[in-house]
């Protein structure tokens, strides 16, 4: 079976092959030009990683002389790992054997070489009685001797016998390491994850999200600047697993396919890249290949173009021009599709990231008021930042628990009395006004309270608070024929904080209230 990742390294399970998604990119991909290294053989050559100039990669080639202990998942020798000189036109020679030291009885692959070379991450098979166990997949560190031999070799400490974790990547500054596992926190299958080191110590593993991870299986992080190239067989790709980019921040809502020539039908992995001379190489097993897999050297033609836009805005109320918080601001593709949905924060707020040349609408909605939208179309200049300014009316009249009622907030009392409180007066004014407005309208003002107290005491509360709102309202002008009302104490509660039952004040809050009910409106 060809490449031999799926097999040994993580055990994975069949690839769909999914039609290629259209979409306009925010990441524009660059132009490459590839070619198969003359270093391939018949056998499995895949994995590549920079060490100075020199490359290091794995293979299941015989070694001359010796005999290979063969693995019996696929008849083949077990992966060792190899290093070669690079050349300037991408070629590898002289390659040979790492020493005996380093490459062992089973699976060796995936390496990452800190920057002064003086210490190594791999993915090796942990073993137990000499047989490779399931879960078997684990990461280790060494260091790096002068005769290139590989010493101290530790099982990092976040490994897990549940779990597999392996193709690591490590910082330039050798204080974070990248990996995949399908530990606790996978998002999907098989996930990146990173563990920052401190003084020799290693943090707890963090996902690197959901704009970078998907429900399926991410491989083969490589991290140049503040771009994270990986591969993923998620829907949407040229074949099986294909080679992507993203922001490593994950601040962009999706990654960018690299397209042709990087990718095929096949399964294509292990992007690397010196960014000083834009040129790499990747892994793949697509048709026309010499081997199982093979490595390919590419020259990166023209350069990766970020575009990176953003919108930020505030939500008011149309008549008052305040701001309004927790109002719901939804961000809609040209699909109709609710790509995100938050709230605005107290200052009325709101903030979407967003991709280049397309199409959005920004939708606005809050209980109690008129939902608004606004079209927003963006452009192919990075770093531009949308402003709106979104106002939304109020409602006169809403439904609550299947009652047309006054759309006010409720009338604040002090505290076990019936004075109205000083900050309720704007809204006995809105009151006012509403019938002022519809002359014929009959309202029914109906004042409860929570279960806290005494029944008889808080019937009798609630009657006073009603008689005392409904008197100053008739005080203002409004013909008492208008305007009934009445207090239902702790006899209508809207949840289930009745007497005995401990309930938050929060809870206790939603049944201390009033409403004003229409009762006839023409």
């Amino acid at each position: 079976m060809r490449f031999l990742l799926k097999i040994v390294l993580f055990y994975l399970l069949s690839v769909n092959i999914h039609a290629q998604i259209e979409r306009a990119d925010s990441i524009m991909a660059a132009e490459y030009s590839i070619k198969s290294i003359a270093a391939n053989t018949k056998y499995s050559d895949f994995g590549a990683t920079f060490m100075g100039e020199k490359l290091v990669f794995s293979s299941t080639r015989p070694k001359r002389g010796i005999a290979r202990r063969v693995w019996r998942g696929n008849n083949q020798p077990f992966l060792d790992l190899y290093i070669g000189d690079l050349k300037s036109n991408g070629e590898v020679e002289n390659i040979k054997p790492f020493s005996e030291d380093v490459n062992t009885k089973y699976h060796d692959a995936f390496v990452s070489f800190t920057t002064d070379l003086k210490h190594v991450y791999f993915t090796s098979n942990d073993k137990v009685n000499r047989k490779i166990k399931s879960k078997s997949v684990k990461l280790f560190k060494g260091t790096v001797g002068a005769n290139g031999e590989w010493r101290n070799i530790e099982n990092l400490p976040f490994n897990s016998d549940g779990h597999d974790a392996g193709h690591p990547f490590i910082s330039r500054d050798g204080k974070r390491i990248y990996f995949v596992s399908d530990m606790e926190g996978t998002l999907g299958d098989k996930d990146i994850f990173y563990v920052d080191i401190s003084k020799g110590y290693y943090g707890a593993p963090v996902n690197l999200g959901p704009t970078i991870n998907s429900p399926e299986k991410e491989y083969t992080p490589f991290i140049d600047g503040d771009l994270i190239y990986f591969s993923s067989n998620r829907p949407g790709g040229k074949g099986g697993f294909d080679i992507y980019v993203t922001k490593l921040d994950g601040s962009l809502p999706e990654p960018i396919n690299l397209g042709s020539p990087i990718n095929s039908k096949g399964d294509d992995i292990s992007f690397i890249i010196n960014s000083e001379k834009l040129q790499g190489y990747f892994s793949s097993n697509r048709s026309g290949g010499k081997g199982d897999d093979d490595i390919y050297t590419f020259v990166q033609k023209t350069t990766i173009t970020i575009c990176d836009q953003s919108v930020s805005g505030v939500v008011k109320d149309k008549v008052t021009q305040l701001p309004l918080n927790n109002a719901l601001v939804s961000l809609i593709d040209s699909n109709g599709n609710k790509l995100r949905t938050i709230s605005t924060l107290a200052n009325g707020e709101f903030y979407f990231g967003l991709d280049c040349a397309l199409d959005y609408t920004v939708e606005v909605s809050k209980n109690g008021f008129f939902g608004t939208t606004s079209g927003l179309e963006t452009t192919n200049a990075n770093g531009y930042e949308h402003n709106l300014e979104l106002l939304i009316e109020e409602k006169e009249f809403v439904t609550r628990n299947g009652l047309e009622m006054l759309n006010v907030a409720s009338i604040d009392f002090e505290l076990n009395k019936a004075n109205i409180k000083e900050t309720s007066i704007n809204t006995l004014g809105k009151v006012v006004r509403l019938l002022k407005k519809y002359p014929n309208m009959v309202i029914d003002f109906r004042a409860h309270t929570d279960s806290r107290g005494p029944d008889g005491l808080n019937l009798s509360l609630s009657q006073r608070r009603a008689v005392e709102t409904i008197t100053y309202i008739i005080n203002q002008g409004v013909d008492p024929k208008r305007i009934t009302g009445k207090g239902y104490g702790e006899t209508r509660l809207l949840n289930n904080c009745s007497n005995g039952v401990k309930c938050r004040d929060a809870e206790h809050r939603i049944n201390k209230r009033t409403e004003f009910i229409v009762v006839k409106k023409e």
